[in-house]
């Protein structure tokens, strides 16, 4: 593992952003880049598991795989603080405004996409908005691992293949790569600020439910008590892996 893969001693109480620099390419893959492939791997499998047999699979691999492993990796062992997981204050009013705009702007097409399909339109919204734990994972784990070991030009082209390859199986194909060019365009906006507030929670559940909605995919007053389960189980997770470390928001 090359140098730059090694936390410096100021990085451990602090959450400046990984300290990798920024460039178009680059090759300086470490142990969280496999661990991140293998994280991509296994969540398929857990994927196409809750979607073929039991959605709890789906949940397993949801906290395990998407948030505890992520968690641990860069809270525990590299100690990044939490900008390694793009939770910062950095660019923070920046990424809220950027998402606010997009997120209104795309909200029109929402609308009438669910009136068009005949889709209660509040619980499609809210049950989208719960999903914290896709860009915590897509975008907060393997886009920054990506980014900091290929470069933020493949990161962005990974990103959309691994959301791609993430959902092959579980739902047609042609679906599966439509959910890859979102995320595209997804990793395109996050690469800006590297802060998942220009993502989640103003743009990304309106740009989600217009996507599962073209899809095919409705959500319900269930799917909004799933959600809620899930995000709630998810900031436990995140609150015992980072329980006693010295990590703070910064700019």
């Amino acid at each position: 593992m090359s140098s730059s893969n090694i936390p410096t001693a100021d990085s451990t109480a602090s959450d400046s952003p990984p300290r990798a620099k920024r460039k178009i390419l680059a090759w300086d893959p470490g142990r969280d880049t496999v661990i991140a492939l293998g994280t991509l791997l296994a969540f398929w499998g857990f994927y196409w598991a809750g979607s073929a047999f039991s959605g709890w699979f789906l949940i397993v691999g949801i906290l395990l795989v998407g948030t505890f492993i992520p968690a641990h990796t860069v809270l525990r062992q590299r100690r990044e603080g939490w900008a390694g997981l793009g939770i910062t204050r950095r660019f923070l009013i920046w990424s809220l405004i950027i998402s606010a705009v997009l997120g209104a702007g795309s909200a029109y097409q929402l609308i009438i996409t669910a009136a068009a399909q005949q889709v209660e339109l509040l619980p499609h919204l809210l049950a989208n908005l719960l999903v914290f734990w896709e860009p915590f994972f897509v975008f907060g784990w393997l886009y920054l691992r990506w980014e900091r070991a290929f470069g933020w030009l493949p990161a962005i082209l990974l990103t959309g293949l691994g959301f791609a390859l993430q959902h092959v199986g579980s739902v047609p194909l042609p679906v599966a790569l439509s959910f890859g060019l979102f995320a595209l365009a997804f990793a395109i906006v996050f690469a800006w600020v590297r802060n998942l507030a220009i993502l989640w929670p103003l743009f990304y559940p309106v740009a989600s439910g217009i996507g599962t909605l073209q899809s095919g995919l409705a959500m319900s007053w269930d799917s909004v008590s799933s959600g809620a389960f899930l995000l709630a189980a998810q900031a436990v997770i995140l609150f015992f892996v980072a329980r006693g470390l010295r990590t703070k928001l910064t700019f």
